[in-house]
């Protein structure tokens, strides 16, 4: 779908998450006939609490509009049931959920359903590629790799998407030949369009319970492949993720097979990294040797098995590592920060828990089978730790309150394990609970955690 579809049209925008607000101005300026907002607490039955508050004043000079001035507070505010009863466009923030029964009674009567990202690259100019990076792991640190390969091969490109940066937002090179993307599942959803280059990272479970099942979270993420008898001019997997590969088979991807990484680097970022060499090759960027993509590999990446610098020489905890995986959202990625961890042969504390989101704990499982006995123990955390722990089969030695006070947890049971050194991981397997903010926060309250301890 384009901005231009919603000329004269009666616009539903569905929730008002970042990339929301940053899509306003745009939104307004293609002129819709009407435009509402669905509050996504207050269609929850809960209060409006500091909505108004949070959405300041938005411009836009995009699709040939002029300026707008205008905030959140000043749309209509209504509910679901009357979204469904007027809308012809649907405008969903990426996280407000896509399958309630009013919306899908009224996109079955014809209303239309689209979100940010995809009315931003419908209304893209031609010359313009876009490289779309989707996966169950491993999506920000193959985008963030992409960028870094591109820049030493003097390719310009600009890095946007579920990585924070929203595509209608200032805050990135959009203007650039190359864009690339990181698309969530929440985005992929609702998309329309079709990227140049999509990279499928990885294929297992995630967000569940937001689409209602294994078999169409898988449908939903591989839209960024094919969608509207449309499909990617190249497509890109693993040949180390085997879901991924049997995923994209009808659409003949370009197969990856990565080096084989040193027991220190662990071998999922050396996937990433070998995946998005291919992209930089793909576009015109020369082919990488095995020693450029090792070496891009050991790059660090906030919250993705990033060593964190620790407390200083003179404390009790100094020969102890601190992993930073905040990142890890779901059990395939812990299961492959584990993998790495277990190949550097010391016992390792896992900080683990956060939002249950019904998803098959199988792959942290098969990761926790492989363990010796006493090596791997648990620090959990709200909302699911224990019961996650439960299911992998990892000994529990505390539960706490704050990532903070798990910190400390982790490190007592080191030294109860008396390792003179060990790892202390936190990877949470499972999404922030909404009152603990997002994965930056938690990543910060760790990293600063280990830094106050004496």
């Amino acid at each position: 779908m384009k901005l231009d579809d919603l000329t004269q049209k009666q616009v539903v925008l569905l929730g008002m998450g970042t990339d929301m607000r940053a899509a306003l101005g745009a939104i307004l300026a293609a002129n819709p006939a009407h435009i509402a907002l669905v509050d996504e607490a207050v269609s929850q039955g809960s209060e409006m609490g500091s909505r108004a508050s949070v959405h300041t004043g938005l411009h836009s000079e995009l699709h040939g509009g002029s300026d707008v001035d205008i905030t959140a507070e000043d749309l209509p505010l209504i509910s679901v049931d009357q979204a469904a009863e007027t809308a012809q466009i649907f405008v969903r923030s990426p996280g407000f959920p896509k399958y309630l029964p009013q919306l899908v009674e009224a996109m079955e009567r014809g209303a239309l359903m689209t979100t940010p990202l995809d009315l931003w690259m419908g209304s893209l100019d031609p010359s313009q590629r876009v490289v779309a990076v989707t996966g169950t792991k491993g999506k920000s640190t193959t985008t963030d790799l992409i960028g870094h390969f591109a820049d030493e091969a003097g390719l310009r490109v600009g890095l946007a998407g579920n990585l924070g940066i929203p595509v209608f937002s200032a805050d990135w090179d959009s203007s650039a030949p190359v864009l690339v993307l990181e698309v969530s599942s929440y985005q992929a959803a609702d998309l329309q369009q079709v990227p140049s280059i999509a990279v499928l990272t990885s294929l297992t479970e995630d967000h569940l319970d937001w689409h209602g099942g294994v078999e169409r979270y898988h449908a939903d993420k591989l839209r960024v492949l094919s969608n509207n008898d449309e499909t990617a001019n190249v497509i890109i997997v693993s040949a180390e993720s085997p879901e991924a590969c049997a995923a994209a088979e009808p659409f003949h991807p370009v197969v990856v097979v990565p080096p084989k990484s040193a027991a220190a680097l662990p071998q999922q970022r050396v996937q990433n990294a070998a995946l998005a060499a291919e992209v930089v090759f793909q576009l015109g960027g020369g082919r990488m040797t095995e020693q450029q993509i090792l070496a891009g590999a050991a790059r660090s990446m906030p919250g993705r098995l990033d060593e964190c610098p620790g407390p200083s020489a003179s404390s009790s905890a100094a020969g102890i590592r601190f992993i930073d995986d905040a990142l890890a959202s779901n059990p395939s990625a812990t299961a492959a920060g584990l993998a790495w961890s277990r190949q550097q042969n010391v016992p390792t504390v896992l900080i683990l828990g956060g939002a249950e989101r019904g998803v098959a704990a199988k792959p942290l499982a098969q990761e926790v089978s492989q363990w010796p006995a006493g090596q791997l123990v648990a620090v959990t955390l709200e909302e699911n730790g224990s019961s996650m722990a439960e299911r992998c089969g990892i000994e529990v030695v505390a539960s706490a309150d704050s990532v903070q006070q798990a910190v400390q947890l982790g490190v007592n049971a080191l030294k109860d394990l008396s390792a003179a050194t060990g790892i202390l991981l936190f990877s949470p397997a499972a999404p922030t609970p909404s009152d603990a903010g997002n994965w930056q926060d938690r990543s910060g309250s760790f990293r600063q955690a280990v830094l106050e301890l004496s």
